[in-house]
């Protein structure tokens, strides 16, 4: 496994490009390879999060991307799961605003009580490339730009939770 500093190409890989597994160690780590992978991303993206980390998900640079990403393509499709949307709404998290613009295509929904024991966090691109980490409280974690098997296993999960899971009454109040 290379390491992000080890092997800079990597941060510039395509979807589907055999890069192998890329070690993340830092925020930062992870926060550019989720810039890359948003935008070389055509119509897809799954996150499971706990709470949408702010120094990655909360950034300017990284919601311009994903606006690009839901715009693509008229299939565009952003499903988000999150464990508490109060803290995010309170702190005006450039998310929550972008899913109400973008309502045809992003969608955050509330990860249902039965599964809020799971404590990874993984973005998934094109149901191909793949950022997981299996403490959502750390940033080391494993990256791959083509790992359809992990990104089919991971995807099982987060459709599963996605079916029994909601809109929150707070991100419906905001798409009014």
């Amino acid at each position: 496994m290379a390491h992000i500093d080890d092997t800079p190409a990597l941060t510039r890989a395509d979807i589907g490009e055999q890069t192998g597994e890329l070690i993340v160690n830092d925020s930062q780590d992870n926060y550019q390879t989720l810039l890359n992978m948003l935008d070389k991303g055509r119509r897809s993206l799954a996150v499971y999060s706990r709470y949408l980390d702010g120094k990655l998900y909360d950034q300017q640079e990284f919601s311009i991307a994903l606006r690009r990403l839901a715009t693509r393509h008229p299939q565009s499709q952003v499903r988000i799961l999150i464990r508490d949307i109060e803290p995010l709404v309170r702190h005006g998290h450039r998310l929550i605003e972008l899913a109400r613009h973008l309502s045809s295509s992003m969608e955050i929904r509330l990860i249902h009580k039965d599964y809020t024991d799971n404590n990874e966090t993984f973005f998934i691109v094109d149901e191909r490339a793949v950022l997981h980490r299996k403490q959502s409280d750390r940033y080391e974690g494993i990256a791959n730009y083509n790992d359809p098997r992990l990104a089919h296993y991971l995807l099982q999960h987060f459709n599963e939770v996605w079916e029994h899971s909601q809109v929150p009454t707070d991100a419906r109040r905001l798409y009014l």
